[in-house]
């Protein structure tokens, strides 16, 4: 049980009423992982609903040869394995804190209740639930134009817009992603990859801080992918 308060904050029920806050409060607890530590399994039964409070969640799919395929970042606001529980099937992929991170849980029975008892969270979650799977089909269509450069100019203005924090340098992605991570985003071999990065910190276009990436010039990545996606 969690304070109904709280759930102000949350963007899934900032809007909704008192009523519907208080039944959700009563029935949803909270969890902390640590940096690398998973939320669930791929193939793990999907029974619980996770919101994201506070920290950074990575999604990956580990392919038969070993390789990481990330499917996407999730961030504070973010639902996490909701398609899943949905449509009642083992997780397809894997999820873990990329750092400390709180995410507040509801049990899939309690989850499909809400909906049943309250239709305007249901029409609520439907929406949130559909720009995510758009912004999922954008990203495929994305790994499929352009080369390796394109596609990691594309993965970079993306997190800038979703998480990016614009200061007179630049606009800064608060996020360690190391370059086997940025190649399993963009689809490509590590190597590739370091390649590109090392081109642009040349540049002065991009360049690694301690709390994640700096992308120096915005506006050049986004023309970037415009010019050649």
């Amino acid at each position: 049980m969690i304070d109904a308060t709280e759930l102000r904050r949350v963007a899934r029920f900032a809007g909704t009423s008192e009523e519907v806050r208080a039944w959700v409060a009563e029935r949803m607890i909270r969890r902390r992982f640590r940096r690398g530590e998973n939320l669930f399994f791929d193939g793990d039964d999907s029974t619980e609903f996770f919101l994201i409070e506070s920290g950074q969640v990575k999604v990956y799919k580990t392919l038969e040869s070993g390789r990481e395929l990330i499917f996407d970042f999730f961030h504070a606001g973010d639902a996490v394995g909701e398609v899943a529980l949905l449509d009642d099937i083992p997780f397809p992929a894997s999820a873990v804190a990329q750092s400390n991170t709180t995410v507040l849980v509801l049990s899939g029975k309690d989850y499909f209740q809400l909906l049943d008892r309250f239709p305007e969270v249901a029409r609520a979650f439907i929406r949130d639930l559909t720009l995510r799977l758009r912004a999922l089909r954008r990203r495929l269509e994305d790994l499929g134009e352009g080369g390796v450069e394109v596609r990691l100019a594309l993965v970079l203005v993306t997190l800038g817009r979703r998480c990016g924090k614009r200061s007179g340098a630049g606009v800064m992605i608060p996020m360690r992603l190391t370059r086997q991570e940025l190649a399993a985003m963009v689809g490509a071999r590590t190597e590739t990859v370091i390649r590109v990065m090392s081109r642009w910190s040349k540049a002065g276009r991009v360049r690694a801080v301690p709390d994640g990436l700096l992308v120096a010039d915005p506006e050049l990545f986004t023309e970037v992918a415009l010019r050649d996606g």
